[in-house]
């Protein structure tokens, strides 16, 4: 990502600085990118196991099904934020295609 990280106050944010709103998007990027680490873990332990269990098959569902909630929460803090940074940095943000609209979920975890 892009960061100015310039210590320059951040207008209408207190005794915020860019530096500090570019800190807050950089780790909501990272909280959102960690809901990808976690479900391909879920996938290498499912598939570890050696045969089918429907009880554990039962758990991973659940925990992706958490995982799908999480990662749509994480990816509007982060877009949040991220507009919130740009906003302060004078940084045009481009309009988002239609089809985006939705976070990405085509990671394969519906098949455990």
């Amino acid at each position: 990502m892009y960061f100015s990280h310039e210590e320059i106050p951040a207008v209408g944010f207190g005794p915020l600085t860019v530096d500090d709103l570019a800190l807050r998007s950089e780790k909501a990027h990272a909280d959102h990118l960690a809901t990808y680490a976690a479900s391909e873990v879920l996938h290498l332990a499912f598939m570890a196991t050696p045969e089918f269990d429907q009880e554990v098959y039962d758990l991973v569902q659940a925990a992706c099904g958490l995982l799908r909630e999480y990662r749509e929460k994480t990816h509007r803090e982060w877009q949040n934020a991220y507009r919130t940074w740009a906003t302060a940095a004078g940084v045009d943000i481009p309009d988002e295609p239609a089809d985006s609209a939705e976070p990405d979920t085509a990671d394969g975890e519906s098949e455990a």
